[in-house]
């Protein structure tokens, strides 16, 4: 047979490397450059039922990317960025929040769109203004990439919960913990709550369990500190609200 002389050889090797490059960009979703490498956050999309085929948005300090959920609501979305990360599940009717603060499992369920709302109060602001300032602020970004801000966030929650509707939950990392819709643990919490009326009928938290969530983060704010840092804030007081 004929063989290739070495320019030839040379632009058909460039040409297969350009095809193949094209070919990545084609098969994935959003992959807006980070300053960080290419990482993975996935999760579950759930507000006591799965939800299914939802689209999944993730826009972070850099980078932005999306997914759709499977029948499970579990997402997963690989894509440059530098965390914290707002993270939007939209599906039919229902609009849920969260957030990620880097690689790893961040669920989406009315649960984590609560810890937002306590969070916000911790900050001063309002849950809107605190997902769109994620890109931006530094107060915004040094709380939601604080782990011990987190957890005592989580532990508010919980506690707020408890205080109101006598439930337990069945684990205080309501936003990373693993689950499958369907199956105890973290999943039946949420149809525990949904039976309870501290979700309603289109996943949202309830709006007098949202006004006390901001009350007591209010109730234990965070200070910024020097260079976008925060302290850490205690886990506040919960009040009571009214089924």
């Amino acid at each position: 047979m004929k063989l290739l002389n070495g320019a030839a050889l040379r632009a058909l090797q460039y040409g297969s490397m350009v095809l193949a490059a094209s070919a990545v960009v084609a098969c994935g979703g959003s992959n807006d450059s980070g300053t960080a490498p290419g990482a993975t956050i996935s999760g579950t999309a759930a507000v006591g039922a799965a939800l299914a085929n939802a689209n999944v948005t993730l826009t972070c300090k850099n980078g932005s990317g999306s997914a759709t959920t499977d029948s499970n609501g579990a997402y997963k979305a690989t894509f440059n960025f530098d965390a914290p990360c707002a993270i939007t599940a939209s599906g039919g009717s229902t609009t849920i929040h969260s957030f990620a603060a880097g690689s790893g499992t961040y669920n989406v369920t009315p649960l984590t769109e609560l810890l937002l709302s306590y969070l916000a109060g911790q900050l001063g602001t309002t849950e809107s203004a605190l997902l769109a300032g994620i890109s931006s602020n530094a107060s915004y970004q040094s709380a939601l990439s604080n782990s011990t801000v987190i957890a005592n966030a989580e532990a508010a929650v919980v506690k707020l919960i408890k205080d109101t509707y006598g439930i337990t939950l069945s684990s205080s990392s309501f936003l990373t913990v693993s689950f499958t819709p369907g199956t105890a643990g973290a999943d039946a919490d949420l149809d525990t709550l949904q039976a309870a009326g501290a979700i309603t009928s289109d996943g949202q938290p309830a709006a007098s369990l949202v006004a006390a969530a901001v009350a007591a983060g209010q109730a234990a704010p965070i200070s910024s500190g020097s260079a976008g840092s925060v302290a850490t804030g205690g886990t506040g007081g919960t009040g009571t609200t009214t089924k």
